[in-house]
């Protein structure tokens, strides 16, 4: 009756075994060849891992350049970079030609994932300055709300 037993035991031990190795395994597959999430940029293309980004698309005025990313993911990317902003933004001029730059170091974060027609767009860039910010503000964001062109 013994040797019963450790038959029936032996295939529910296996039965874990593979139900375990089941639940981990797509995950594990799944990341390195998993598509990356995108930011939709003012060409309307998506791009990943972007070096800048530029804000403000009609006259380049506010942009973040110099980014380092320390995370990239399904749920969102966080990094580092100097937020540009044209002085013309805050005098109201005609022209930012006139204005001078002004760059403010800070922590980045992407978030607000959207996913649809096969492709992740995180649409919300949230900024903390490492002093001050323009304005004097310890933080700030922007919702990245360009649109997707072939």
């Amino acid at each position: 009756m013994l040797g019963v037993c450790r038959r029936r035991a032996m295939p529910a031990r296996l039965a874990v075994v593979l139900t375990a190795l089941a639940l981990v395994a797509p995950a594990a597959l799944a990341e390195p060849g998993s598509p990356q999430p995108v930011l939709i940029d003012c060409a309307g293309k998506g791009v990943s891992r972007p070096s800048a980004i530029q804000i403000s698309c009609a006259d380049g005025g506010i942009m973040v350049s110099d980014i380092r990313w320390s995370r990239w993911d399904m749920n969102g990317a966080k990094g580092t970079g100097n937020l540009v902003v044209n002085s013309c933004i805050y005098k109201g001029g005609p022209s930012c030609v006139e204005g001078q730059t002004m760059s403010y170091p800070a922590a980045l974060s992407l978030g607000r994932p959207a996913s649809g027609e096969g492709i992740t767009v995180l649409s919300e860039l949230k900024l903390r300055f490492r002093d001050q910010g323009p304005a004097g503000l310890t933080s700030g964001s922007y919702r990245l709300n360009n649109q997707r062109r072939p």
